[in-house]
């Protein structure tokens, strides 16, 4: 399938390197992602992008949904500038980052418990070998297979020892915990949290063993479609403190200082506070720096 997309509107590479989802590799030029038991692989032409799936009969609406292309980008980025002229620059440095989608909940609340003190690569690497070790495999080309991502079903019966000596550190009691917590709820309960309050859903959702507040953002912004969640990591910290509230430089990032933070966000932003946090992260991510007389 051969899909139109102005180059300016979508940068994929961009959007898959800017710590959103961690299941997209480069194969020459093609790219190829895996989300829950879909597997979609993209190739850049001129202005087209070529969308194929060996799992889905429908690649370009399971595109749409990963990287929202039925959001008017140019629209969102002008309520942006509208609301703060600073993010004018990270736009124009960024003009084609979208914020993702998640297909699963589940899926993004075990990959981001795989985050804290931890590096994209690493994560990447992590989450591969958990879908090889205890995912289904989905679909085969050649020597190669792709795996669907466990259930919480498998990872609650996962063993810590496995777990371990896959490299997931003290991350494994995290993930079997939380997938045991999660049996406990019920099915439905993750995705019930959507028409929560936004400060409902994340005091809910840190309920979770080892979910704190940046974890619980992340699964609300890109997996539960959230816009008010602002996920506050190292980078966001010092991307705040040093570009946007110089007052917090020097400070702790606490419980406190994470509330003021995303409170900002609020009104600064409302309800486009999610896509303004991930121009944000991804510009102190990438090293884009703002001028000093922007501080």
């Amino acid at each position: 399938m051969r899909v139109s997309i102005p180059a300016w509107e979508f940068d994929l590479p961009l959007c898959v390197r800017s710590g959103q989802a961690f299941r997209w590799r480069q194969n020459g030029a093609q790219w190829i992602g895996l989300a829950d038991a879909e597997v979609l692989k993209v190739e850049p032409r001129g202005s087209r992008w070529i969308v194929q799936s060996p799992t889905s009969e429908t690649p370009f609406q399971l595109l749409t949904r990963l990287f929202r292309l039925e959001v008017d980008l140019k629209k969102v980025q002008t309520e942006l500038i509208r609301r703060d002229p600073r993010w004018a620059e990270w736009i124009e440095a960024m003009p084609g980052l979208r914020l993702m989608r998640w297909l699963s909940a589940e899926e993004c609340l075990f990959s981001f418990l795989c985050t804290p003190a931890n590096n994209i690569p690493r994560i990447t690497g992590m989450i591969e070998r958990l879908c090889e070790r205890y995912g289904e495999p989905i679909a085969h080309e050649g020597e190669m297979t792709y795996y669907g991502f466990p259930t919480a079903t498998q990872l609650a019966q996962a063993d810590e020892a496995t777990l371990r000596e896959l490299g997931f550190g003290y991350r494994a009691r995290n993930l079997i915990e939380a997938a045991q917590a999660l049996q406990e709820r019920g099915d439905g309960w993750l995705d019930s949290l959507r028409v929560l309050p936004y400060w409902d859903a994340k005091k809910e959702l840190m309920t979770l063993p080892g979910v704190g507040a940046k974890v619980a953002d992340c699964v609300l912004l890109f997996g539960l479609d959230n816009p008010l969640a602002v996920p506050i990591d190292t980078h966001m910290w010092q991307a705040v403190s040093e570009w946007l509230m110089p007052d917090l430089k020097g400070r702790s990032l606490t419980d406190r200082t994470y509330r003021q933070v995303v409170e900002w966000f609020h009104e600064r932003f409302g309800e486009w506070s999610g896509w303004a946090h991930q121009y944000l992260f991804t510009a102190h991510l990438m090293g884009k720096e703002m001028a000093s007389d922007h501080a």
